[in-house]
């Protein structure tokens, strides 16, 4: 089925549902949705769009209310599986000293130790085809990212050791799929690595795929 893969969209709601899902009926967004930004009114049209445009999912990033999303129609949970498709949500948030809890940070914007451990035991086994995350492997972002100075700190940029990288990148060293798409960093790039085409798609950008 064709799927369009669509990059974070920080709450732009309107560019999402009217200009980047144009003439598309299936879609999964990767996180940084917008979700739990807003107030009732802008979730309730996200809520009323999910129920009329059911093909048009989301998994969670870090700038989402983790519990928010949990309500919302269109939400795939952490660790899901669909036709050889693995999907799991959550990153860190490098901004977090400047945002405020509860409002527009949430402390389990990243899965805990133990739900990473369980997924990866779950990878191991299902040995999926196609990822679908809104970060991506530690080793991989670096490569992609820092080291070509796109990072956030340009040049500057040091490699993070967050808890989902590294539970991302345990995954790869374990099994590499045949695609890996992500967001988070805001950058539209392709890198092979072994066997894997990593996809990163940035703002409100897109790419259509079978899956």
């Amino acid at each position: 089925m064709i799927t369009r893969i669509v990059g974070d969209i920080h709450g732009r709601f309107h560019d999402y549902s009217t200009s980047v899902l144009h003439g598309c009926d299936n879609s999964i967004q990767v996180g940084d949705f917008g979700i739990g930004f807003a107030g009732d009114y802008w979730h309730n049209k996200v809520s009323e769009f999910q129920t009329e445009n059911p093909g048009h999912r989301f998994i969670r990033g870090n700038h989402d209310n983790p519990e928010k999303c949990k309500t919302m129609l269109g939400f795939i949970q952490d660790g899901k599986i669909e036709n050889d498709v693995m999907f799991i949500g959550g990153a860190w948030s490098i901004d977090y000293a400047w945002r405020t809890e509860g409002i527009d940070w949430w402390a389990d914007e990243e899965l805990s130790i133990g739900e990473l451990s369980r997924l990866i035991d779950v990878y191991e086994t299902v040995k999926p085809r196609v990822m679908i995350t809104h970060d991506a492997p530690t080793y991989i972002t670096f490569q992609m990212f820092v080291q070509s100075g796109l990072a956030i700190g340009g040049n500057n940029a040091k490699k993070i050791n967050t808890k989902t990288g590294q539970a991302l990148q345990a995954m790869f060293d374990i099994h590499q799929p045949e695609e890996w798409f992500f967001g988070h960093w805001h950058v539209t790039m392709q890198s092979k690595f072994g066997r894997t085409m990593f996809h990163c798609l940035g703002e409100l950008d897109y790419v259509d795929v079978d899956l």
